[in-house]
């Protein structure tokens, strides 16, 4: 009987032991779980943080790219606008006149290659103008031996925004060593660039516009 009682304190003893490490246990596992709780907490305070300044970083750079890029694209749009407004505007003048007449214009570029069309035959692709009238208007200044009627597509040039007319006459010596562009896109295209200043004055009324 004295066996019995002393196995129950023993038991009784282990069960007390047991429970108090237990007990010990989880006090210490929960203050594990309230510092990992709270280092997550801070974590993710910091991370968001963290990501609100970037974000606020980002934003004040494209803001000040935004700003820096406006006056740019504001020149950019004024010159787009003012050649445009030019290039109607000279089409506008195009229409009035023949084709003769759009022919002497560019027959005008014709001055500044005196010098190297001597003693060279040409041949010529021809669109817009007629073939045989541009064959006896450069006769006196260029030898040809082909006058070929194209279409504007084909000849290689590129049209401008705001031109209609696409008229032109491109000479290329059989030796492959000078090519002669008598077209209206070339024409226009040295006036818009040498002259857009004065054009634009002209056309706005001696005012720029801002």
């Amino acid at each position: 009987m004295e066996e019995l009682r002393s196995t129950d304190i023993l038991d009784k003893e282990i069960q007390d032991d047991a429970r108090k490490k237990a007990e010990k246990i989880l006090r210490n596992a929960d203050a594990q779980c309230q510092t990992i709780l709270a280092e997550v907490d801070s974590r993710l305070l910091d991370a968001k943080n963290e990501r609100q300044q970037y974000f606020e970083q980002k934003a004040a750079q494209v803001k000040k790219e935004l700003d820096s890029s406006v006056p740019l694209q504001k020149s950019r749009f004024l010159v787009s606008y003012i050649s445009s407004s030019v290039a109607l505007a000279i089409n506008d003048y195009l229409k009035t006149l023949s084709q003769e007449q759009r022919f002497a214009l560019v027959a005008k570029m014709l001055a500044r290659f005196d010098s190297i069309v001597n003693g060279k035959t040409f041949n010529a692709k021809v669109y817009g103008f007629s073939a045989d009238f541009v064959k006896n208007a450069v006769s006196e200044k260029i030898q040809l031996k082909n006058c070929e009627q194209i279409e504007f597509e084909k000849s290689g040039e590129v049209g401008i925004e705001g031109i209609e007319i696409h008229e032109g006459a491109i000479f290329e010596a059989e030796d492959k060593t000078v090519k002669i562009r008598l077209t209206l896109e070339e024409l226009i295209s040295e006036l818009i660039e040498k002259y857009r200043n004065e054009l634009a004055v002209t056309l706005f009324g001696g005012r720029i516009p801002e």
